[in-house]
C-alpha cells in the first residue's frame, strides 16, 4: 500500500526529519519519502493510516490524506 498525506505546515528540513522518523516510527511502515518543496510524505507498507496522521499530528503538524 502507498499513500500520500499532505502536511502543508512543513517549513524546513527538520520538520521533514521530524515527520520522517514520525512515521517510521508507526508499525508496518517500510519506506517514506517526505518532500519540504511538495510538502507531502509518500508512506509505504502495510499500516493503519489513521496511526500515520495520529503521529504526524502528535508532532505537531496537521496532515491530510491526499
Amino acid at each position: 500500500m502507498k499513500k500520500v498525506f499532505e502536511i502543508s505546515d512543513m517549513m524546513c528540513n527538520h520538520c521533514v526529519e521530524s515527520v520522517t522518523k514520525a512515521c517510521k516510527s508507526v508499525e508496518g511502515v517500510e519506506n517514506v519519502e517526505v518532500s519540504l518543496n511538495d510538502k507531502t510524505a509518500v508512506v509505504e507498507g502495510n499500516f493503519d493510516e489513521q496511526k500515520i496522521l495520529q503521529a504526524i499530528e502528535d508532532i505537531g503538524f496537521e496532515p491530510k490524506l491526499k
